[in-house]
């Protein structure tokens, strides 16, 4: 690990300004990932803005029928807040399922949902692909087992986050301040971007904004799923995840769905198909049948990952069945 400078900001404004000034540096809260990329000599700032003693970005509140999750609030507290297992039981649900107790007491909302790739080519410090500025992505021609089968190219990576794919599904907004005091607010699904837009970064940020909370309506007594598939049931990232709620009518049928996937493209990926098919039907067995087909439609799978496909279409048609309370 290089040598770097360490600071403390007393506010987010200090904390925007000091990343103004170093075009290097970079902002720390958990440092859960970002001590493992600088073990590793992936990434190398000069500066660290420590923004976790800041109190002004941890906390959960209900205002209008929205909750409001500071940034630094710890994974930890979504499994087990009552605010959030009563209007977001589906973030609450995610939240579980994220790596172990000790990490979820260290990491914060803001820092998985902006986790880098867990491709083993980017966090080999040795190989020099796409996304770390080289011509290739070695996993085309390489071990792509866990890698994208939808959005894929030219860089495959999957998104890591487990929280991302559950606070897409429930229409969150990131609230985000940038220089000059001023504050934007950015749809989670405008916050990510694909690699055909930006094989580099995963995300529409400028350097020196911060994430200081997450927004999102309430979803309390909605039907609601999280199921992870993964290789290790101690901990693991997801081979596949999926995200999904419906509003149903009193006869039964669907007034409005969501389906987020999670480990299967380069950012959650919303199955908007899939979720629309079953608008205006029951939750019966061919809609979710359809519907589970829908969700993987147009899969691209590498040359050991096509198990990806079917694995994700099961767990789909698994996750509608539960909402319909099988």
């Amino acid at each position: 690990m290089k040598r770097f400078s360490f600071a403390a900001p007393a506010s987010v404004d200090d904390a925007v300004r000091l990343l103004a000034e170093h075009e290097d540096a970079r902002l720390m809260a958990g440092g859960v990932d970002l001590v493992h990329e600088m073990k590793r000599g992936i990434r190398s700032p000069s500066l660290l803005v420590h923004i976790a003693g800041l109190p002004q970005l941890e906390g959960i509140t209900l205002n209008d029928g929205r909750l409001e999750i500071g940034a630094l609030t710890k994974i930890a507290a979504l499994e087990s807040d009552e605010l959030v297992i009563e209007h977001a039981p589906l973030l609450a649900a995610a939240a579980r399922e994220v790596a172990t107790p000790q990490l979820r007491a260290m990491g914060t909302i803001a820092g998985n949902i902006l986790q880098r790739p867990q491709c083993w080519y980017y966090r080999d410090p040795d190989s020099f692909c796409l996304r770390k500025g080289g011509e290739h992505c070695h996993a085309v021609a390489g071990d792509n087992r866990y890698h994208a089968i939808l959005g894929g190219g030219p860089c495959h990576i999957v998104c890591p986050s487990d929280l991302a794919p559950a606070l897409l599904a429930l229409g969150a907004s990131a609230v985000v301040s940038t220089a000059g005091g001023s504050e934007r607010r950015v749809p989670l699904s405008e916050l990510f971007v694909g690699p055909r837009v930006d094989p580099h970064n995963e995300h529409a940020l400028s350097h020196g904004e911060i994430i200081t909370r997450l927004d999102l309506p309430s979803s309390a007594g909605l039907p609601n799923a999280f199921l992870k598939a993964r290789e290790r049931t101690a901990w693991d990232f997801a081979l596949s995840s999926v995200s999904a709620l419906c509003e149903t009518g009193p006869d039964g049928v669907v007034r409005r769905a969501r389906i987020v996937l999670g480990g299967v493209a380069p950012n959650a990926w919303d199955a908007a198909e899939a979720a629309e098919s079953l608008v205006g039907r029951p939750l019966g067995d061919d809609a979710i049948d359809a519907a589970a087909a829908a969700s993987v439609r147009g899969a691209r799978p590498l040359r050991d990952n096509a198990y990806k496909v079917e694995l994700t279409r099961r767990l789909v048609k698994k996750a509608l069945e539960s909402l319909r309370g099988d």
